[in-house]
């Protein structure tokens, strides 16, 4: 990962990879991608398979839904 996009990085997102094999389905991962928005558009980087220390705060203030396996911030808005 470039060290440039570490500053551009407002989301993260926890993600695992299945593949299919000959006895059965295995799971990879997890995989971390940041986000950003540039020019418009959503923009993804891989991280790595381990949250570097410096974006752990955008991750402490996130939300994860119960019996949800991936993480992300910001969330959506409640609804009142």
């Amino acid at each position: 990962m470039d060290p440039k996009h570490i500053f551009m990085i407002t989301r993260v997102r926890q993600e695992y990879e299945s593949r299919k094999t000959k006895s059965g389905t295995a799971k990879y991962g997890p995989y971390w991608f940041g986000y950003w928005m540039e020019n418009a558009k959503q923009r993804r980087v891989y991280i790595g398979k381990k949250l570097p220390p410096s974006l752990q705060p955008i991750l402490s203030s996130g939300i994860k839904p119960p019996g949800r396996i991936r993480y992300s911030w910001p969330g959506r808005a409640k609804a009142a």
